[in-house]
């Protein structure tokens, strides 16, 4: 094995493991030692340094790497929609529809986002007709025709 006897392919080859080891564990930690790891295979293949010098250049790479990019991948990869204020907002002004007759004296059911909710209007609305959700009180909608 005459490749790896070359110890730009070992360090390639250990961060490339490095890399691949941090889709086993979770943390975003693991993949800045597979990238010094491979920083300094690149330094060993172009400048040929001493054992001493990979090991400074694996350490100051890895950590200046984590230093430097964790923030910035942890928030493209765990990029999460803007946080509402009032949970309940985020029906309001929606479509949904009608799958139960609803009556001014008698709650119906609404669909909405893949789940029935009990609703009320103010005015009669037969099944099958889209409905504009107005407002929200604990689990009932209230709604009007669309």
């Amino acid at each position: 094995m005459e490749v790896l006897s070359n110890v730009a392919v070992i360090w390639f080859i250990a961060g490339a493991a490095l890399l691949l080891l941090e889709f086993v564990i979770p943390g975003v930690f693991i993949i800045f030692f597979g990238i010094g790891a491979w920083i300094t295979a690149l330094c060993v293949y172009l400048f040929e340094p001493s054992l001493a010098v990979q090991f400074i250049i694996f350490s100051m790479s890895s950590v200046l790497s984590l230093i430097f990019l964790r923030s910035y991948l942890l928030k493209k990869l765990y990029q999460t929609s803007p946080t509402v204020e009032d949970p309940d907002e985020e029906f309001i002004g929606h479509t949904g529809e009608c799958v139960a007759k609803i009556a001014p004296d008698a709650d119906g059911k609404v669909e909405f986002k893949g789940t029935t909710w009990s609703a009320s209007a103010t005015t009669e609305i037969a099944a099958g007709t889209k409905v504009k959700i107005i407002k929200k009180e604990g689990l009932l909608l209230c709604v009007e025709p669309y």
